[in-house]
């Protein structure tokens, strides 16, 4: 059957079938000029197949697939029909945020919806086979998909150390994902793995090449790769059998790249950015790990996990490798579980582009900026609601699909900001200045610290405290921010800064400990700001995370005044940032430009307190499946029709009809409130309410919200017995 529906083929073949023996037919038919499977028009064709006995129906099925051919290719990434696709991916989990882990179609066709909206064409269930029906979607929808067998091959695979063999386990779960997801259209990709350190029960040249020669046994129309994250393991051959292999962060795929020139990349995992949905704290970080000591974290995106990058770095490294094939961001939503960076306090994860109930975060439209490029994009943040700050600084970003935009305050103009245009630093007030040692390793003199570059570094001769390095400006300076880039990452040392106009008499400015934060990684610059005026700075090394760790230092800058780290300098390519804005209530409103023509508007209010709620269901027709879903968002309004972003009120809720309440949710990532329940907080303004209807039953929902001092808000929503959700709902 082709994608209009028309029956183009029917073939029948008899021949005898002995009961309990396996019997083969085969069928063949030629499909002229097909409409083909894509990311823009995914076609779908239909096969019924019919096994009869003398006219008697014994068994049918019916199995969907598509025409479609595709490429990975070394230098120019991924082609499908013929064309290049960046692969603009996202990571997603198996949970379902407040409905937890046990499938639903609905809920996971919202999911791929949401991420549609975004940008996305492609997605990596993570980290193992996901369920049927999210292929069905993706082959629906026109998402491409990285299909996984496992993540690691150890306890997470379900043995017990080499038990069952690897072998003979192995080839049991690759035979049965591929029998059953290879006519797939969405599906190109084969993943025997995720980050398999090697070792007795991991990675290995061989293993990797028997499960690769296996797969290749059931399915030679796809190439087989892997999820890796230790670019040392290339040396040694490990990927050897791939056909291409995916990489997990900070460009870790250049010494693949190296050996391999003649093989496809995929950037399996980028941007663990991290955010809180509507939260907000100042002074901005001044490093991706200066986190909060709420256990939120700052919803300007400029915050990523200690071994990632914010999506602006990945952005500029995309279009700068454009032989990869693209980028699978971790994550799409957030998930319950891995709550990086505040493991102890958090019960999901900061990781999504939209939190844990779908509710899309700030970062969600940057990505839709970038990806979505002529959809009209226009993204005000943070909210205007600051009284503690009245006079003071507030920054303001614009997220937008457009090249330029104009903010304004209260209608007064804050000045058009263009991408591409960074503001100038201050003076670095060490260039020029001389460098000093109480030791240096050979090739490592005092002066490297000054010369530049990230690249060379001052080293002590040895470990152990009260090593030092020094600074002299030739004359009393005034200095108000002291920018240190480390060898290593900075959690590893313990330093004294001093200053002194003599040389002899010293007097402590800053100072900074070891930290246990983060396990991995880190980042090796930190800032201090200072109020001081000296001739003289000196970092006395007071202590060391580890044993046998050498002082050593990269860079050192001076500046007047407190200045933004180089690592965000990439954001005013793909953000405008307004970092001057003076609070006051009002109206912010930002208009946005592309080739000088207006494009769109934002606008951002100060809000007087809650007034109302409002309800606004996704769907309001359910069919009587007992598994269709509507996902209700619930919203505080001041008395002007405003949003409340900084909403915390207790909302009760009453289902009645031929429906239940499934799951409630808000997205704090710290809430440990139950997912089952008749009631829950706003978080930042707002809540989900998940409402299911009842099998074989029909009728109207009546949904009442209610809150302290706010109006109530009521919906209703209708249950159809024995039919589908409305035409274009799916």
């Amino acid at each position: 059957v082709d994608p209009s529906g028309w029956t183009i083929s029917k073939l029948e073949t008899a021949g005898p079938a002995g009961a309990g023996e396996v019997t083969e037919f085969r069928q063949s038919v030629r499909v002229e000029d097909p409409a083909l499977w894509d990311v823009r028009h995914p076609n779908l064709y239909g096969l019924r197949v019919e096994i009869r006995s003398e006219d008697q129906l014994l068994d049918s099925r019916t199995l969907r697939f598509g025409f479609r051919s595709f490429e990975f290719t070394a230098d120019d990434g991924f082609h499908l029909n013929g064309r290049r696709v960046q692969l603009y991916g996202v990571n997603l989990h198996h949970d379902l945020g407040p409905l937890g882990a046990a499938f639903n179609r609905r809920a996971a066709q919202r999911q791929l919806q949401i991420m549609k909206e975004r940008g996305i064409n492609a997605i990596r269930p993570s980290h193992n086979p996901p369920a049927p029906e999210v292929l069905d979607l993706c082959d629906e929808m026109g998402l491409v998909v990285w299909d996984e067998v496992f993540d690691k091959w150890d306890k997470t695979a379900g043995r017990v150390g080499d038990s069952p063999p690897l072998p003979e386990f192995s080839k049991r779960q690759i035979r049965a994902t591929v029998l059953r997801d290879r006519n797939h259209p969405s599906v190109v990709i084969w993943s025997i793995g995720n980050e398999i350190p090697p070792g007795e029960l991991g990675m290995s040249p061989e293993r990797a090449a028997y499960m690769t020669a296996y797969l290749k046994e059931l399915d030679t129309t796809r190439p087989v790769g892997m999820g890796c994250h230790i670019p040392s393991m290339v040396a040694d051959g490990h990927f050897e059998a791939l056909d291409l292999t995916g990489w997990n962060y900070a460009r870790r795929y250049a010494d693949y790249r190296e050996k391999y020139p003649d093989r496809p990349i995929v950037y399996s995992e980028s941007a663990s950015t991290l955010s809180t949905r509507g939260f907000y704290e100042l002074p901005l970080p001044q490093r991706k790990t200066d986190y909060s000591e709420t256990h939120q974290v700052d919803s300007y995106d400029l915050n990523a996990a200690p071994w990632s990058d914010i999506p602006d770095v990945e952005f500029a490294l995309m279009e700068k490798d454009d032989f990869v094939a693209g980028e699978f961001v971790w994550t799409g939503f957030d998930y319950i579980g891995e709550p990086t960076p505040f493991d102890e306090a958090a019960r999901s994860s900061y990781f999504g582009i939209v939190d844990l109930c779908g509710i899309p975060k700030d970062r969600f439209y940057l990505y839709r900026s970038h990806w979505r490029p002529e959809t009209p994009t226009v993204h005000i943040l943070p909210h205007w609601n600051w009284p503690e700050r009245v006079g003071q600084v507030v920054p303001v970003f614009v997220y937008t699909n457009g090249d330029s935009a104009e903010l304004f305050l209260n209608g007064q103009s804050l000045g058009l900001r263009r991408k591409g245009e960074v503001p100038e630093r201050p003076a670095d007030l060490a260039l020029g200045a001389t460098a000093s040692a109480s030791s240096s390793a050979a090739d490592h003199g005092a002066g490297l610290a000054l010369d530049g570059s990230r690249e060379t570094a001052w080293r002590a001769a040895a470990s152990g405290p009260d090593q030092w390095w020094q600074l002299d400006f030739g004359q009393p300076t005034p200095v108000g921010c002291l920018a240190l880039v480390m060898e290593e990452p900075e959690k590893m040392y313990a330093y004294r800064i001093e200053a002194s106009n003599d040389g002899e008499a010293w007097e402590p400015i800053a100072s900074k400990p070891v930290f246990e934060r983060p396990q991995w990684g880190g980042s090796r610059e930190f800032f201090h700001e200072v109020a001081a005026q000296a001739r003289f700075l000196r970092v006395v090394f007071t202590g060391f995370r580890e044993e046998g760790v050498i002082p050593a230092i990269s860079g050192f800058s001076a500046y007047p005044e407190p200045v933004d780290s180089e690592y965000y300098d990439v954001t005013y390519r793909y953000r405008l940032r307004w970092n001057d804005v003076v609070y006051q209530p009002g109206e912010l409103r930002a208009v946005a430009y592309k080739d000088g023509e207006v494009i769109g508007e934002e606008v951002m209010r100060t809000v007087s307190s809650p007034s109302f709620l409002r309800l606004s269901p996704d769907r309001d027709r359910l069919s009587a499946s007992g598994e269709d879903l509507s996902f209700v968002l619930v919203e505080a309004f001041d008395r002007n029709g405003v949003p409340c972003p900084l909403a915390d009120q207790m909302v009760h809720f009453q289902v009645d009809g031929p429906g239940t309440i499934a799951a409630v949710g808000n997205g704090n990532p710290l809430s440990l409130e139950p997912f089952q329940a008749d009631h829950r907080k706003l978080f930042n303004g707002k809540a989900l309410l998940i409402v299911r209807g009842d099998k074989n039953a029909s009728g109207e929902i009546t949904i009442n919200a209610t809150a302290d001092g706010m109006e109530p808000a009521r919906i209703k929503v209708q249950v159809s017995n024995g039919v589908g959700p409305p035409e274009g709902v799916d």
